[in-house]
């Protein structure tokens, strides 16, 4: 986006209002107040009881429906799994590669493809979502939260004159994309009004006593998180800032470091004495997969190496034997020539 495009963009969060075309009317959708959310979730559990009473299936039942029809697969399930995580070692690799355009692109291109298959396999888990109880209570509430908000001039709007579905629609399609927001969030004209946040003359908000709409919190959010960007010790650059996947990647970098940290404190508080800690090998037994990378990580290149040599053996011959190693035989080897150097030594 250029300036004037987020100039735009920002005073309309600033405004505290949508502003929407629908039927021939002009209509302005303002952000509710504390007693409409309240009033809003007494209208979510009416509505879901309601639905529950009539034996609609919840949100856990439709998917146990779609697992038993076969609508839905638990290898499905996995494979969201299996992307999400594909996803998060490409937003890595864009953020280390990102000085090597070559890798970078490729693994951004890839990285596009993965987001797709997450998108369209969640559209298809949750394709009869609207039918649940749960939809049914969600979109009750946002109707009752449209009609609370909409007006037209100074009057509330009455709902007879629109489809409410449509003026719905039309409403989320107007709230900005997390790429928007990120991108109004970093950059000016937004930059200069956030240093001025904590002065008692000036507000960020035109509310007038109503809660932050969508676009404000994400605006809040985002610029919190580029604050802590730049307090820490391993800020990256602006260049990686400016690019979403990459600062994605140096979020799950700093993310797994953190973890893997942790976890090697827990393994080294757990090694007392010194016969443990001078051992060629400890068994350590993990809680979970990120425990498992985090105690890998703890191995010398050399070990790392005699793992993966080790497990190529046990792939083609399971009931494999020490001598069955290559670094097992290496070792009895380098053992006899000693002992036949020492033999002539006397």
């Amino acid at each position: 986006m250029d300036f004037s495009e987020r100039e735009f963009l920002l005073y309309k969060i600033r405004s505290g209002y949508y502003k929407i075309n629908l039927g021939g009317f002009t209509i302005k959708i303002v952000p509710p107040t504390i007693e409409d959310i309240l009033e809003s979730c007494e209208v979510y559990d009416k509505s879901y009881y309601e639905s529950l009473n009539e034996d609609i299936m919840t949100q856990e039942e439709c998917l146990n429906w779609m697992f038993d029809t076969e609508l839905w697969t638990y290898e499905e399930d996995e494979k969201i799994k299996k992307t999400e995580k594909e996803a998060e070692n490409l937003k890595v690799n864009v953020f280390k590669n990102f000085n090597n355009s070559k890798l970078r692109e490729s693994a951004r291109l890839y990285l596009k493809a993965a987001e797709k298959a997450l998108k369209d396999l969640f559209d298809k888990k949750h394709v009869y979502h609207a039918n649940t109880c749960e939809g049914i209570a969600e979109l009750d509430k946002a109707l009752f939260l449209l009609e609370r908000c909409s007006y037209i001039g100074g009057e509330r709007l009455d709902f007879n004159m629109i489809d409410q579905n449509d003026l719905l629609s039309k409403y989320y399609s107007s709230i900005l994309k997390e790429k928007e927001s990120r991108e109004i969030a970093r950059t000016e004209p937004w930059k200069s009004i956030w240093i001025l946040r904590e002065s008692n003359t000036f507000n960020l908000f035109n509310n007038n006593g109503r809660e932050l709409s969508i676009d404000q919190k994400n605006l809040l959010v985002w610029s919190r998180m580029y604050d802590n960007i730049q307090e820490s010790l391993e800020c990256p650059s602006d260049k990686v800032i400016d690019d979403d996947d990459a600062l994605d990647g140096w979020f799950i970098e700093q993310r797994r470091k953190q973890q893997r940290d942790r976890v090697i404190d827990q393994v080294e508080g757990s090694i007392q004495s010194d016969k443990i800690k001078n051992s060629q090998e400890i068994i350590v037994f993990a809680n979970n997969k990120e425990e498992v990378e985090a105690i890998h990580e703890m191995n010398s290149p050399t070990s790392k190496m005699i793992k993966r040599e080790r497990e190529a053996v046990l792939k083609t011959n399971k009931k494999a034997a020490d001598l069955d190693f290559q670094d097992q035989k290496l070792k009895l080897s380098n053992l006899s020539n000693q002992q036949f150097k020492q033999k002539f030594r006397r």
